[in-house]
């Protein structure tokens, strides 16, 4: 018999009761697959780069530091698949308000009709974004080791976007969903109270320092089994949230799994994978600013709907 999965709702009443309870169950569960719900691209940086990587971080950092996460899930598992018995999941809700806070209006859209957000709910009963960095930080599921942080970050982690036949939560742009590295933007945003670092380096070792063990499930495509005839893995229903990111992993071959989450592995995986040059600044000289107007009228036509 299947074992039932459940999942656990927390909003800012039972926040450090749920932590404790995720704690707990790590000290077993040391696997966790996350995902996070965030409102889209709202800015685009302008030259000039020192390379692709560097545009794209620049892409990212200016989002995350102008954004806010809507919500945040975690999936656990043992070392051999098992879920907890009775819940397995938890969804962190964010206090978000739609009259200020900065947004794109068609993600937030998709976000609503497809996972069934409650704004309102949202901006009443939201999470504070530094009270759960603080409870997050003191639990013993980030600085260290021990803990296995699954995510899928796509294949070019920087790129600018994933092919449009990518795997994705319906109605959101491929490259906003899946490139997992938005996750552990928005999670050391949370963790730090601060801006994500200038450079790209000091962010990887911001990763290291918080997440030491983690395997990008996306690096390992190829190697995840066919299943129902289907010979395309991207266009599989796996990487929709925590839970499919979670089985996906472990539908992986046994040797890829014992050293995913080796560095050495995983940077010879990333020396595979060629990156194009980076891309022409706008000849109009819009830079960052420019970019952010952008995303402010993206906002206010925004509120006019709500």
């Amino acid at each position: 018999k299947r074992q039932e999965r459940r999942s656990q709702e927390v909003w800012k009443h039972n926040l450090e009761e749920e932590v404790e309870r995720m704690r707990d169950i790590a000290e077993t569960y040391s696997y966790i697959a996350m995902d996070t719900q965030f409102p889209g691209i709202v800015v685009r940086p302008c030259g000039p780069f020192s390379d692709y990587s560097d545009y794209n971080y620049q892409t990212l950092k200016c989002n995350v530091d102008l954004t806010r996460v809507i919500q945040i899930g975690f999936t656990f598992s043992d070392a051999k698949g098992n879920r907890p018995k009775g819940i397995s999941t938890w969804r962190f809700n964010f206090n978000f308000d739609v009259h200020a806070d900065v947004y794109s209006q068609e993600s937030l859209e998709g976000l609503c009709s497809t996972r069934g957000l409650d704004l309102h709910k949202h901006y009443e009963r939201g999470i504070d974004t530094q009270e759960f960095g603080e409870q997050l930080t003191s639990s013993g599921l980030v600085l260290n080791e021990d803990v296995r942080w699954i995510t899928y970050c796509a294949l070019n982690v920087f790129g600018e976007r994933t092919p449009a036949d990518a795997p994705g939560r319906p109605g959101e742009p491929p490259w906003v969903t899946f490139c997992g590295l938005y996750d552990f933007g928005h999670m050391l945003q949370l963790l730090t109270s601060q801006p994500l670092p200038d450079e790209v380096n000091a962010f990887s070792d911001s990763l290291d320092l918080f997440f030491p063990s983690r395997c990008d499930v996306a690096k390992h495509l190829h190697r995840l089994p066919q299943q129902n005839g289907d010979r395309d893995v991207q266009k599989r229903p796996f990487f929709r949230n925590a839970h499919h990111i979670l089985e996906s992993f472990f539908r992986l071959p046994d040797a890829v799994r014992r050293t995913a989450f080796e560095k050495d592995a995983e940077e010879e995986e990333a020396e595979e994978i060629e990156l194009p040059p980076p891309p022409v600044p706008d000849k109009g000289g819009r830079g960052h600013q420019g970019k952010h107007r952008d995303g402010e009228r993206r906002h206010k036509a925004g509120k006019a709907k709500h």
